[in-house]
C-alpha cells in the first residue's frame, strides 16, 4: 500500500492572505508543519499540493528548501488538484491535511492512518472531523481515504462546495462511501489551532515560542494543557467558530448549483500587459504562431501571455486561472504537462537527445506502433511540425507522379505550396501560387472540375478528412474513387483528427484509406513531432526525395509520443473526449434554444465541437463571436470557437464551461434585444488569421 500525505497549501487565502508562508522565528508555517509530519510513522510520502498561479511560486521555493515534492494544480477546483497530485505520486491511500494547521500532532495522524490501515477492507474514508465538527480540536484535522474513493469523488462531484472542499462529497454521500469518524477521548472541539485569521496567527506564534523555550514538542496533550492554562487575553482567536470556510462554500451552492459563482468582472492584466509592451519590440507580432497572437482574443479583456499550464488549467502572469479549451491549438490531448509523458521525455533526454549521425531504436519502435494503428501506414517518417509532414507529402506526390498541380481543401500549413493559395501569400511567387487549386469540402463537383481542367497534371488531392463539417453523401469515398480513376495521390491531413477522432485516425473512422497521411499535434501531447506515413511504394521514394531535418530524430519527443499513445489506449482517453464533447454540444444547443437565440449553434463531431454565430440583428458573426469570447474569458474560460477537450478535463470543467456559456448567451440575448452590441464589446473585434482570398 503506497501512502501519500498531501498538504493543501496556497497563498491566496481570502481571510488571511499568505498565511501558510507567515514566519515564526524565521520559519514559515508550512515548514513547521512539514517538519512535524516527518515524525509520523504512517505518513508515507509527504507532498505539498499548491496551485499553478505565479503567486504560489513562493510555496514551491519553500518546498525546494525543505526537500519535499510540490505538485501544482487548480486553485478553483481543489478536488481536481488533490486527485491529480495523488495520481502523480501513484498513491493507493491518500492522507489529507492542510497547511494552516501547523501544530498538527504526528501522533494524531498516526492514530487516524493506523486505524484506516487496519480496517481498509471495511472503510473507504476515515477521519477525525466532519461537518458538523468532530471531537478533535480545529487544526488537528486528518482525513484518510482510498485512491478509488478519491477518483469517484473527482468524477462525480458537481457542486462548488464539493470541488472547493476535497472531502465534502464523501461526507454528503454515506450511502456511497463507507465512512468512519475517529473520536477523541473527550470533546476538544472548542479548542482552535487552525490559522485563518490574524489573531489565530498571534496565538500560534506565542504558543510555538513558549514550547520552544521549554524544549517541548507540542503534543496534543501539551497543547491542551497550554490552552487551558493560558490567560483569556491570549485566547482571543478561540471566538471563531469551526467550519467558517465550509459555510461560505455552502452559501455559494445556494447561489449556483452544480457550478461556480459568476465571475463576470474585468481581470487584472497589469503584469502581462507591461511585459507585452517589451515583447513586441523584439518579437514581430509578439508570438511565434499567428494563432497565438493576441489578435485571436479580445484585446484589453484577455491576457496576452500565459505563464503556466497544468492539466486542464492555465495561468497568466497576473495569476488569473482559466480552464483551457485551446490546448496549445490542440496538441495537449492528455492535458498540459502530463507527468507520465514528461517523465518519459526526461528519462530519454538523460541518455540521448538527438543522436547523430545515426538512427536510434526508438524511431523504429514508434514507427511500428504507428504502423499497427493507422491503415495506410506501411512506412513512416518523422518531422517536427504538421507543416513538415504535409509539405513532405506534397513533394513526395509530385515526385511519384511527375505532375505539378495540388488540389486542396482545408488548412495545411505555412509553406509556400499551400499558404500561397490564401490571403497570407506575401512573399510567395505567383508561379508557386498557381500550382495549388482549392476545392470545396462536401462538393465533389468542385474536385471533378479541377481534375477536368488540369487533366493528367494533378499530382495529389490533399484534404482534412473532417473538420467543421461531416462528410455527406459518401464524400470521402467519392474522393478516393476519383483519385483512383485519375491516378492521383490521395493525402489525408490528419494533423487535427489524428488520435483525437479515433485511434486509427479519420481514415479508420470513416473507412477510407488514403495513399499518404500527415499526423501531428496530439501525437506527443505537446512535444514537437509530426508523422508522414503511407503506402510503401510511395514512401520508398523518400530514399531520393529530400525530406530531411537535423531534429527529425529528436528522441525525447519520440519517447513522449510512445507514452502518449500508450496512455490514450490504456486510459481510454478518446471516449472520454467524445463524451465531454457531446455534453458540450448538447448543452450549448439546449441553452441557445432556451434563450431563443437561433443565430448561434454548436456543431461538429464530438472530438472537436465548434460554436458559430450567423449575422443577426445587424451585426456580423465576428462581432457576436467577439462578445461571446469576452464574456467567457471574464468567467475563467479560455477558448476559441473550436473547443479542444483533453483527457484531463473533468465533467465539472464541462459544467463550468456550460455555466459560463449560459451567462455569456444571456449577455448576447440582451445585446440582440437592445441593439447595443458595440457598447458591450470592451476590446477589438477578433480577426481570422487567414481571410478568404
Amino acid at each position: 500500500m503506497r501512502i501519500v500525505t498531501i498538504i493543501q497549501a496556497r497563498v491566496q487565502s481570502e481571510r488571511l492572505p499568505g498565511k501558510v508562508l507567515k514566519e515564526i522565528d524565521g520559519e514559515p508555517i508550512l515548514a513547521i508543519l512539514v517538519n512535524r509530519l516527518r515524525k509520523a510513522k504512517h505518513a508515507g510520502t509527504l507532498v505539498v499540493a499548491t496551485t499553478g498561479s505565479p503567486q504560489d511560486d513562493a510555496i514551491v521555493k519553500v518546498c525546494r528548501g525543505l526537500d519535499v515534492p510540490c505538485f501544482r494544480g487548480s486553485g478553483r477546483d481543489v478536488l481536481s488538484r488533490f486527485y491529480f497530485a495523488a495520481k502523480h505520486f501513484q498513491a493507493d491511500t491518500v492522507i489529507r491535511v492542510t497547511a494552516d494547521s501547523p501544530f498538527l500532532d504526528p501522533d494524531v495522524l498516526d492514530l487516524i492512518a493506523g486505524f484506516y490501515k487496519e480496517h481498509q477492507d471495511q472503510y473507504d474514508f476515515v477521519a477525525n472531523t466532519a461537518p458538523p465538527p468532530g471531537t478533535f480540536p480545529d487544526g488537528m484535522d486528518v482525513e484518510v481515504f482510498s485512491m478509488t474513493a478519491l477518483k469517484k469523488a473527482w468524477q462525480e462531484a458537481q457542486r462548488f462546495s464539493e470541488r472547493e472542499h476535497v472531502t465534502f462529497y464523501f461526507w454528503k454521500n454515506p450511502h456511497i462511501f463507507r465512512i468512519y469518524q475517529v473520536k477523541a477521548r473527550e470533546d476538544l472541539s472548542g479548542i482552535r489551532l487552525a490559522v485563518d485569521y490574524e489573531d489565530d496567527f498571534k496565538f500560534i506564534k506565542k504558543m510555538h515560542r513558549t514550547f520552544k523555550q521549554q524544549n517541548r514538542f507540542g503534543t496534543l496533550e501539551e497543547i491542551i494543557d497550554y490552552v487551558r492554562k493560558a490567560p483569556g487575553t491570549d485566547l482571543e482567536n478561540q471566538k471563531h467558530s469551526f467550519g467558517e470556510g465550509w459555510k461560505l462554500a455552502l452559501q455559494k451552492d445556494q447561489e449556483l448549483l452544480a457550478v461556480t459563482q459568476d465571475k463576470a468582472s474585468a481581470l487584472r492584466l497589469e503584469k502581462g500587459d507591461a511585459l507585452w509592451n517589451l515583447v513586441i519590440q523584439v518579437i514581430p507580432g509578439g508570438a511565434q504562431t499567428f494563432s497565438k497572437q493576441p489578435g485571436q482574443f479580445v484585446k484589453s479583456v484577455a491576457p496576452k501571455m500565459l505563464m503556466r499550464g497544468i492539466g486542464s488549467r492555465v495561468w497568466d502572469l497576473d495569476g488569473n486561472e482559466f480552464i483551457d479549451f485551446t490546448l496549445a491549438l490542440g496538441p495537449a490531448i492528455l492535458g498540459h504537462a502530463h507527468p507520465e509523458v514528461n517523465r518519459a521525455a526526461y528519462e530519454c533526454a538523460r541518455d540521448y537527445f538527438t543522436v547523430s549521425p545515426l538512427a536510434h531504436p526508438l524511431e523504429f519502435e514508434l514507427s511500428q506502433k504507428i504502423q499497427s494503428l493507422i491503415p495506410c501506414a506501411e512506412m513512416v517518417r518523422f518531422g517536427k511540425n504538421g507543416s513538415d509532414a504535409t509539405a513532405g507529402a506534397v513533394r513526395l506526390a509530385r515526385a511519384y507522379t511527375g505532375r505539378d498541380i495540388i488540389a486542396c481543401a482545408g488548412y495545411h500549413g505555412w509553406q509556400d505550396w499551400y499558404i500561397g493559395s490564401t490571403s497570407r501569400n506575401l512573399g510567395v511567387p505567383q508561379a508557386v501560387r498557381d500550382l495549388t487549386v482549392k476545392f470545396e469540402y462536401n462538393r465533389i463537383e468542385s474536385l471533378e472540375k479541377i481534375l477536368r481542367e488540369h487533366k493528367n497534371n494533378v499530382a495529389a488531392v490533399i484534404l482534412e478528412p473532417v473538420c467543421f463539417d461531416l462528410p455527406k453523401n459518401q464524400f470521402l469515398h467519392q474522393v478516393r474513387k476519383l483519385c483512383d480513376e485519375n491516378d492521383v495521390v490521395l493525402i489525408f491531413d490528419e494533423i487535427i483528427t489524428g488520435f483525437r477522432l479515433d485511434p486509427k485516425g479519420a481514415q479508420g473512422f470513416f473507412g477510407v484509406t488514403p495513399d499518404l497521411a500527415a499526423f501531428g499535434k496530439a501525437i506527443a501531447n505537446g512535444y514537437p513531432l509530426s508523422v508522414l506515413c503511407g503506402k510503401a511504394d510511395l514512401m520508398r521514394k523518400l530514399e531520393d526525395v529530400f525530406f530531411s531535418f537535423t531534429f527529425g530524430g529528436e528522441l525525447p519527443s519520440i519517447a513522449a509520443a510512445l507514452k502518449t499513445l500508450e496512455i490514450l489506449e490504456r486510459d481510454q482517453i478518446i471516449p472520454i473526449i467524445h463524451r465531454h464533447g457531446r455534453s458540450f454540444i448538447d448543452g450549448y444547443n439546449s441553452l441557445a434554444r432556451e434563450l431563443d437565440l437561433p443565430f448561434t449553434r454548436c456543431e461538429g463531431l464530438d472530438f472537436w465541437p465548434h460554436y458559430y454565430f450567423n449575422e443577426a440583428h445587424g451585426f456580423s458573426g465576428a462581432e457576436w463571436l467577439t462578445l461571446m469570447q469576452q464574456e467567457l474569458i471574464k468567467r475563467g474560460i479560455l477558448t476559441r470557437s473550436g473547443v479542444f477537450i483533453s483527457g484531463l478535463h473533468s465533467s465539472y470543467d464541462i459544467q463550468e464551461m456550460l455555466y459560463a456559456v449560459r451567462k455569456a448567451l444571456e449577455v448576447i440575448k440582451y445585446a440582440a434585444v437592445s441593439g447595443n452590441l458595440p457598447e458591450l464589446i470592451e476590446g477589438e473585434i477578433i480577426q481570422p488569421v487567414i481571410r478568404s482570398s
